[in-house]
């Protein structure tokens, strides 16, 4: 049997949990998804997994930590700083993008309108981010 690749997605939004994880799932990008509400609990999560996740989604407005404050943690921590970070927001400022890339993001996408551009996005991101790694992971079992 062969083991997914996980997503962990950092998003204070339960709506935007089950846009993603179902997004996911049509558009064919075999996943396990985990989720936590702020950078606190991303941070939390990350310290204590076995495996880390293959991709992080991260929200940037967040309570308690916000996503920016938890991107530059998770990048200065050298056993994380590989994982690939997909900024997924409702900011649309050109600072935000700045400031995410400057941070060490992989890639700065504004939250999108429909149903079908989730599908779209997850299914890029799969692509982007999963696939060698889960190809990888099926090589091995």
């Amino acid at each position: 049997m062969c083991e997914l690749p996980l997503v962990l997605m950092a998003d204070d939004d339960t709506d935007n949990w089950v846009l993603a994880k179902d997004a996911f799932e049509v558009s064919g990008a075999p996943v396990m998804m985990n989720f936590v509400e702020d950078g606190i609990e991303l941070l939390n999560y990350l310290s204590t997994c076995g495996t880390p996740p293959a991709l992080i989604l991260l929200d940037l407005n967040m309570p308690r930590k916000d996503g920016l404050q938890a991107l530059k943690e998770v990048k200065s921590v050298p056993s994380l700083q590989d994982i690939p970070i997909a900024v997924l927001t409702t900011s649309r400022e050109k600072d935000d993008f700045i400031k995410c890339r400057e941070a060490g993001a992989n890639s700065f996408i504004s939250k999108p309108a429909s149903f079908s551009e989730w599908i779209k996005i997850m299914r890029s991101l799969a692509d982007t981010w999963l696939a060698a790694k889960h190809s990888i992971n099926m090589a091995k079992s």
